[in-house]
């Protein structure tokens, strides 16, 4: 298997080396090591669009799920393609929300309050939300901008309907002070009870499972046994499980910490654990903890053999089966609410 393994890293290297300049190879931070290592970038989802876009490369293929694939698609050039090892690496959270049900809460939002909400979508959610939302003057957020743009928002006085990921949304609203009455839940059937009619922000019943699987009891075995770590998790995790946390940020946020912390540092990690096995890695000095070992099963779907049957595609001209599309109507409408979220964070 180790021998299997190697040969594929060798064919793999050598094939890129006769496309240096041509094709890029993206990781998000959670793959296994052996696709970090043979990834020309790494980054979160958000980043790796924005630097495929860049790339003087025409061709990129993303080891992430399908709806990272989607927006370095829609971030690309019109002379670049975006390849996606495997298309059934999808995402549960992605999955919880349709246009269709959002398009519901949203016209239910005005029946109860008399005002318009505004869609503000998390980037980690399929095209055809995007394009809602764009369609809709709303905006998209990342897990490292959301607070800014909610906030922005809020002092605009509009209401919101947060999507698809409920954690993200209320640790977002709580760290801009809402309290319980400012808040509710919207279920994945777009259903918005009476009792919202005072809401600010309306949050949509969606979750990320691997961080949902963090929970605040690993938090009490964790201070039992290294009372001194510093925990830091991601604000997809539940409520109770962040109000326990020293630092909430996304995984660029919490890399950033954690290459900034003392050499001496203790550090308990909660997401998913290939990117703390590789901060245990690159950061040996430091002890990292993990809070659990949590994966995530659709990022498992991208390995070695497929991104190399994709390389063997390229160099035969048929890799356009591995080609990410999205229609032309969707992609606009896309595009707004992304183009919406960086006006407000670039302050345009």
């Amino acid at each position: 298997m180790l021998e299997n393994k190697k040969s594929i890293i060798e064919e793999i290297e050598s094939l890129k080396k006769n496309l240096t300049g041509k094709v890029l190879i993206a990781a998000h931070h959670y793959q296994k090591k052996e696709l970090i290592q043979i990834a020309d970038v790494i980054g979160d989802s958000y980043r790796l669009a924005v630097i495929a876009s860049k790339s003087e490369a025409k061709t990129i293929i993303l080891c992430g799920v399908r709806f990272m694939a989607e927006s370095a698609a829609l971030l690309a050039r019109p002379d670049q393609k975006i390849l996606l090892p495997d298309f059934s690496a999808a995402c549960p959270m992605a999955d919880m929300i349709s246009p269709a049900a959002a398009e519901k809460a949203l016209d239910r939002i005005v029946e109860i309050t008399g005002e318009e909400a505004l869609p503000l979508s998390y980037v980690n959610s399929w095209a055809n939300l995007k394009a809602l939302t764009g369609l809709r003057k709303g905006s998209t957020c990342t897990s490292g901008n959301a607070k800014k743009i909610m906030e922005y928002y809020l002092s605009k006085g509009k209401r919101i309907l947060f999507m698809p990921d409920k954690n993200l949304g209320i640790n977002t609203a709580r760290s801009l002070g809402l309290v319980d009455s400012d808040f509710c839940f919207v279920s994945k059937e777009g259903f918005v009870p009476d009792s919202g009619a005072n809401a600010r922000v309306f949050l949509w019943d969606g979750y990320c499972p691997v961080h949902l699987d963090l929970k605040a009891e690993h938090v009490k075995e964790l201070r039992a046994k290294f009372p001194s770590a510093r925990l830091m998790v991601h604000p997809e995790c539940s409520e109770d499980l962040v109000s326990l946390s020293d630092f909430t940020g996304s995984t660029e946020g919490m890399a950033k910490a954690i290459q900034e912390a003392p050499a001496d540092s203790q550090i308990a990690v909660g997401t998913e654990y290939r990117f703390i096995e590789r901060m245990k890695k690159e950061y040996s000095e430091k002890e990292i903890l993990p809070l659990k070992q949590v994966y995530c099963k659709d990022m498992d779907l991208i390995n070695l053999e497929n991104v190399l049957s994709v390389l063997r595609a390229y160099e035969d001209g048929k890799s356009d089966t591995y080609r990410v599309s999205i229609e032309e109507k969707t992609a606009i409408n896309a595009r707004k609410a992304l183009s919406t979220m960086i006006a407000i964070t670039e302050g345009l």
